[in-house]
């Protein structure tokens, strides 16, 4: 990926920013506006309606750059299933780092389906950590909608109660209400209705790519649960026989200790008879 490409952390805030003040300055905004029943498109609505599309955007092009690395997963989990030696452990890949895993846990004789039981878990955190910021986004459509209803409505309060005479005439009232109060209100409610409507779709396609990326790391540790099936006869000799050459040794040793102790016994078995022995004094007299 390049350094300053689309995948870039500061591209999608900067097209988002973009793209909605120029649908603001075209009049695009006022439009949608009018099309969700407002009759009227004050400023306020209108500055957080862009606000909410930049958002919007933002936070799409932020979902949309886990895309190529959804396939990249998907193509490696297809190379291990048809042939696992095919997978280089070196590869930045869900297949490639349990692979490294996999090697490393059988050269030292440890537990190679805990350790894949552990990668995975940090994959999910991960996963969970790497969107954190797109559904604090996605949380916060809703957010803006609602406050730009407020704004809107805290303007027609504001416009109505400047309608109003001091007298109360009940046809100035109705002309308020007519001229302030309905129109602001359309518009009030059209502000929360786009937000809530961008929220859903972008609440689906970060659904979207959260089941793929789930089904990825899913799929990796299937390939490696049916490889940790052929241990015992494959990945697991190199372990399995220095253990063995350890054991072996040890044995050896034991016996040469053994011997040595029955050694040891016999010895002193043969000075105890030895003592125990009635001894034969013979007299030889001089000549």
């Amino acid at each position: 990926m390049s350094r300053y490409g689309w995948r870039h952390s500061v591209f999608a805030p900067v097209v988002g920013v973009v793209l909605s003040a120029l649908l603001m300055v075209g009049g695009l905004v006022e439009t949608l506006l009018v099309s969700v029943g407002a009759a009227t498109a004050p400023v306020a609505a209108e500055v957080v309606v862009t606000l909410i599309i930049a958002v919007f955007v933002t936070t799409v092009l932020r979902i949309v750059r886990a895309i190529p690395d959804i396939r990249r997963e998907g193509a490696a989990t297809a190379r291990a299933v048809a042939n696992v030696q095919a997978v280089t452990p070196s590869d930045d890949t869900l297949v490639g780092r349990r692979l490294r895993l996999f090697k490393e846990a059988a050269e030292a004789g440890n537990d190679c389906e805990a350790v894949l039981s552990a990668r995975s878990a940090l994959d999910e955190s991960e996963m969970a950590n790497k969107h954190h910021l797109d559904h604090a986004l996605i949380w916060a459509l809703p957010v803006f909608g609602f406050i730009g209803t407020a704004l809107t409505m805290g303007a027609m309060v504001s416009s109505f109660s400047n309608a109003l005479d001091s007298k109360g005439d009940p046809g100035v009232l109705i002309a308020a209400l007519k001229q302030h109060v309905l129109p602001e209100l359309a518009s009030a409610f059209g502000v929360t209705l786009i937000a809530l409507f961008l929220s859903v779709l972008a609440f689906g396609a970060m659904a979207l790519v959260e089941r793929a990326e789930r089904t990825g790391v899913v799929a990796a540790d299937e390939v490696f649960l049916v490889y940790i099936a052929r241990l015992p006869a494959k990945q697991a000799a190199p372990a399995m026989h220095g253990l063995t050459q350890e054991l072996a040794q040890s044995r050896g040793r034991t016996e040469e200790l053994v011997k040595g102790l029955d050694a040891l016994r016999t010895a002193v078995e043969r000075l105890s008879a030895a003592e125990s022995r009635p001894q034969k004094y013979t007299l030889v007299r001089d000549q």
